[in-house]
């Protein structure tokens, strides 16, 4: 045998080991596409683009993303109408460092289409914010979302965990000047540390979300319902059951101008919706601390008076600026929530020509068992919170987003 032989024969050995592709331990469920294991575009740790790709384009209307134990690096997923993609819990979906997003990037997109659905409890998608902060090659930018839908229908992105983008969590828009989307859920997500806003968002339903932390550029709120022009629409809307909470600028807010002026308030479709049994907290400052221009920390913000938008069964809670604020621009009654509570914000209750409505309560401190959001009892009531609080929604129970703890002290 040739000397130099052993030696090559365990090199050749190191590669064949160093090349064995990465197999999900879990079983697709039955019906479901695996996205690991597509022949011609197996999973690569390296970039899991082409995997994803293939699995979302094959035409499989039910495709499975398994937690492969290290995570998916992709840069952008085209989404295709009809399909519905399952990612398991612990599975992670990161954006891959690379020349795709230098300059923007998003993971996912949807353009016009019907009939979509993202799903994952306990997978989460991330974004590489220390890398866009950190100089050339990467350019500064405030549209690297994680989700974009674009004029498309019955879109449903349910139970994810979206973290540290370099724009909006979800960015929810027209592709036209006439264009929206209708009859989009967003229900048990929760979005963290987004560059821009949590949600931005036309004509949709966001249901027990938790959106917290946004910091980084302007606007820097939870949701931002800012449609760019008139024929786009803001219509039957809802907005529930969610914690606002810690986002550096706004919770909710309605820049509308791109629907209404002070002359005519109403170019376009009227705005209509619900904000309901939603906690909004702390905004105004972030998680580490440093607030910003106390006229900005308002914890719900409307640029103009919004007749059709209701607001009710709400807490709002130490914001750095007032707990309900409307910039009506002369008109002469004030729009007013019911059954809300009230404690703690800096710059009053209600301003301007916001006003407090039928079973409000001023004088009564919310307590929770936590704030944080990794505490099973996030956001809860404790059970020596004031019953006007706990029993004072207008349906006799508690106001705000989570219900009084079962256990707690």
């Amino acid at each position: 045998m040739h000397p130099f032989f052993p030696a090559v024969f365990h090199f050749s050995s190191l590669i064949v080991l160093w090349s064995l592709p990465v197999f999900a331990a879990t079983p697709a469920p039955k019906g479901y596409l695996d996205a690991s294991k597509i022949a011609e575009a197996p999973f690569d740790p390296k970039d899991a683009t082409a995997a994803l790709k293939a699995a979302v384009h094959s035409g499989a209307a039910k495709v499975w993303v398994p937690n492969m134990g290290t995570p998916w690096l992709i840069d952008t997923v085209w989404l295709k109408s009809n399909q519905e993609v399952l990612f398991e819990k612990g599975a992670v979906i990161e954006s891959k460092p690379g020349r795709r997003f230098y300059e923007g990037g998003h993971l996912f997109k949807a353009v016009s289409l019907q009939n979509v659905t993202l799903k994952g409890h306990g997978a989460t998608l991330k974004m590489r914010r220390d890398l866009f902060a950190s100089g050339k090659p990467y350019k500064p930018s405030e549209h690297r979302h994680a989700i974009v839908v674009y004029a498309s229908k019955n879109v449903r992105i349910l139970g994810l965990t979206i973290k540290d983008t370099g724009g909006d969590g979800i960015m929810i828009g027209g592709l036209t000047h006439s264009s929206y989307n209708k009859g989009v859920l967003i229900k048990d997500v929760l979005i963290t540390n987004a560059y821009r806003n949590a949600i931005s968002a036309e004509d949709l339903t966001i249901d027990n979300a938790v959106l917290i932390n946004t910091n980084g550029t302007s606007p820097q709120e939870g949701i931002d319902f800012e449609p760019d022009h008139e024929k786009q629409r803001i219509v039957n809307f809802a907005v529930r059951n969610s914690i606002i909470m810690n986002n550096k600028r706004l919770g909710i807010c309605f820049p509308v101008s791109g629907l209404l002026t002070a002359s005519k308030r109403e170019r376009g479709i009227p705005i209509t919706g619900v904000i309901e049994n939603c906690t909004i907290y702390n905004n105004g400052y972030h998680a580490w601390g440093g607030g910003v221009d106390k006229q900005w920390g308002d914890g719900l913000s409307m640029k103009w008076h919004l007749d059709g938008v209701k607001v009710r069964n709400n807490l709002f809670v130490k914001n750095a600026g007032a707990g309900f604020l409307v910039d009506g621009y002369g008109i002469g009654y004030l729009q007013k929530a019911d059954y809300c509570a009230f404690w703690g914000n800096k710059q009053g209750n209600v301003a301007s020509q916001a006003g407090l409505g039928k079973g409000c309560v001023t004088d009564a401190k919310p307590i929770f068992v936590s704030t944080d959001a990794a505490d099973p009892n996030f956001m809860h009531l404790s059970p020596k919170t004031s019953t006007r609080i706990t029993k004072g929604s207008s349906t006799g129970s508690f106001i705000g987003a989570r219900a009084i703890a079962a256990k707690a002290e």
